[in-house]
């Protein structure tokens, strides 16, 4: 079903129809979406976990809002669903989903707000906008024959990757089927760049719809609503991220495969210098210096939120400086700065204006 099918009214005399809070249709949604957290220690009493079925959550959700309740809940489960499903197209027509649910029948929207008292409403929505956050990062964003992986899977194998960086005989001990960060980023490299860039712009849309759903709860509830904040911001980061894992494999324009291809070329013209600096070792403090430079203007490019083009402009500038020079820059406590210059054996610079 599309959504206008879910928003058709269930008839003329009753269009939100009837109020299934307590219906067996409603356990048996809730029993589709249970799921066993696979990191919970089973002990001795080891059983096959249960998964969710999405696919069979949705179509239930899809058909009790177009033909039995036009209910809030049904609503939310259905978005849930359809990203876990679709990923971050579905997310979006979740999302619109329900402001289209609110815009058009606040007024009978189940669950009902009764006597006026919207509190169980705004914590419904509360509930959806705190998923939303979690939900940002669930959708897979490869795709081919390694596999489906998403951003929490992505952040999963890069914590692990710290793991075995500091423990490198761990990685023995790892199950085969076990999402590690070099299969995480052969699954990327090997993901079309059009799928990519159709997941970016999957993402642009949740914004703008919810943006659009705010408009609406802050139009019916005002101050009284809940906070959109936290889940403008997951979407925010999840495209972020996006954007840079785009980058890294050439799929957007100014990504790395592109700017080393000009480095290249701007080597061939100069003799081969840029390839030296970006591939050799380096040879002397310009070329060490000069590779600090293009590393912060990479990161200006292509981070542009992260502390390391800062850092290594810092360290560029600092690179002109004498050690005594650096450390009043730094350390402003003249106690402590005197300390440290007595400790490194420095003389203090005089002060050629005195008489």
């Amino acid at each position: 079903m599309n959504i206008d099918e879910l928003l058709t009214p269930i008839s003329e005399s009753a269009p939100c129809g009837e109020d299934l809070s307590f219906s067996t249709e409603f356990d048996g949604i809730a029993e589709m979406r249970r799921e066993d957290d696979p990191t919970l220690d089973q002990g001795e009493w080891v059983t096959a976990l249960k998964t969710a079925d999405w696919a069979g959550a949705r179509t239930r959700c899809a058909e009790l809002l177009a033909t039995r309740s036009k209910d809030l809940r049904l609503a939310m489960w259905w978005g849930e669903a359809a990203t876990l499903t679709d990923g971050y197209p579905g997310l979006q027509q979740g999302l619109t989903l329900c402001a289209q649910l609110c815009e058009r029948y606040w007024d009978g929207l189940f669950p009902e707000a009764e006597g006026g008292d919207m509190e169980q409403r705004v914590g419904n929505l509360g509930w959806f906008l705190t998923r939303v956050v979690s939900l940002s990062t669930m959708a897979p964003v490869t795709k081919g024959r390694i596999g489906a992986f998403s951003l929490n899977q992505m952040q999963a194998a890069r914590s692990l990757q710290a793991t075995l960086d500091r423990t490198p005989e761990k990685a023995a001990q790892l199950p085969a089927d076990t999402l590690t960060l070099d299969k995480f980023t052969r699954a990327l490299r090997e993901t079309p760049k059009d799928h990519l860039r159709q997941t970016l712009a999957a993402i642009e849309a949740c914004q703008q719809a919810l943006t659009a759903w705010q408009t609406v709860v802050d139009a019916k509830l005002g101050a009284d609503g809940p906070s959109f904040v936290p889940a403008r911001e997951a979407l925010a980061s999840a495209l972020h991220e996006m954007q840079r894992l785009a980058r890294e494999v050439g799929a957007l324009a100014g990504a790395p495969a592109a700017e080393a291809a000009a480095l290249a070329t701007r080597g061939e013209g100069d003799g081969g210098a840029a390839a030296r600096t970006a591939g050799g070792p380096l040879r002397s403090r310009e070329q060490a210096l000069a590779q600090l430079r293009e590393v912060a203007a990479f990161f200006r490019a292509t981070e542009p939120h992260s502390p390391v083009a800062y850092l290594a402009d810092k360290a560029v500038h600092w690179g002109d400086m004498p050690l005594h020079l650096w450390l009043r820059s730094v350390v402003k406590d003249a106690a402590a700065l005197s300390h440290l210059e007595e400790l490194l054996g420095l003389d203090a610079p005089r002060d050629d204006s005195a008489g």
